[in-house]
């Protein structure tokens, strides 16, 4: 007798201006992935009716948490936790950080809006029970410097980790830790990547596992297409580089072969060394 298939939850953050990439981009990881797959959204506070219509419309019977519905619970949540309560205020991006992982009932699986399937796939969210998985980076993309690591001996982060997929037990998230760290107002020295060291921090707790860069790639700007990839996380640096990606891979999908198995690897530890060596290239490719 054939077990039933379990339908993965999926949860993504996004707000108004993101809706129409969240259709493409949603909308392909529905289209190739080989398990079930349904969508939790959750409004970054400027979805509007109109959105949520339209949503549906292309993506199917979604889930969507709006703002006001999540202010109320997520508040109650983080009751002991001020520094948390004042960042998800702050930064839209909290809402990544802590509303997807506790609205989860006991796993989180996660995708961002830029990233983009081109072929069919299987095991997006395939991990070790307890482990938690995310994509690889091109560099160490964290809002805490190189020192700061030999400083603060509970500071310690997975290398190259890229929050765009995610899938992590709930118990996993640890609040305790994430206040001590926002609560360093030097760890946000770059305010977009700070939502990412959490999950590097978060990630470096227990076993964690990265998925493959070479099926799962963050394009360079100017760069080669990865005619071989199975998808592309198209960041907000790279973003324009979106539809010469989607010319050139147009028609990926072999049609009738099967999906591709998408592999990980375990993930190494971040350390002074490693993240002053990520400083320093962008620093000399400003200079350039």
């Amino acid at each position: 007798m054939r077990e039933p298939v379990t339908t993965v939850r999926v949860s993504s953050l996004l707000g108004h201006g993101q809706v129409e990439l969240a259709i493409l981009c949603l909308g392909s990881l529905l289209r190739f992935a080989a398990e079930p797959l349904a969508l939790r959204l959750h409004d970054d506070g400027s979805l509007t009716a109109a959105d949520a219509e339209l949503l549906r419309a292309s993506l199917g019977d979604v889930e969507l948490v709006w703002r006001r519905q999540a202010d109320e619970r997520i508040e109650e949540e983080l009751a002991r936790y001020p520094v948390l309560r004042g960042y998800r205020r702050q930064s839209a991006l909290a809402l990544k950080l802590l509303d997807a992982p506790l609205w989860a009932v006991e796993e989180l699986c996660y995708c961002d809006t830029d990233v983009l399937f081109f072929r069919p796939f299987r095991g997006l969210f395939a991990r070790p029970e307890g482990a938690g998985l995310f994509m690889t980076d091109r560099q160490n993309a964290y809002s805490v410097r190189s020192w700061h690591l030999l400083r603060h001996r509970r500071l310690r982060l997975v290398r190259r980790l890229n929050s765009g997929v995610i899938a992590m037990p709930r118990e996993r998230l640890d609040l305790d830790l994430l206040e001590w760290f926002l609560g360093h107002a030097e760890f946000r020295f770059a305010p977009v990547w700070v939502e990412q060291t959490g999950w590097a921090l978060l990630a470096r707790r227990g076993p964690c596992r990265l998925l493959s860069a070479r099926q799962l790639v963050l394009p360079a700007a100017g760069g080669a297409v990865a005619r071989d990839c199975v998808g592309a996380h198209f960041v907000g640096a790279v973003r324009g580089e979106l539809p010469r990606w989607r010319r050139e891979l147009e028609g990926a999908d072999p049609g009738g072969a099967p999906p591709e198995a998408l592999r990980s690897h375990r993930a190494g530890a971040c350390t002074a060394v490693h993240l002053a060596v990520s400083e320093a290239r962008r620093v000399l490719a400003r200079r350039r």
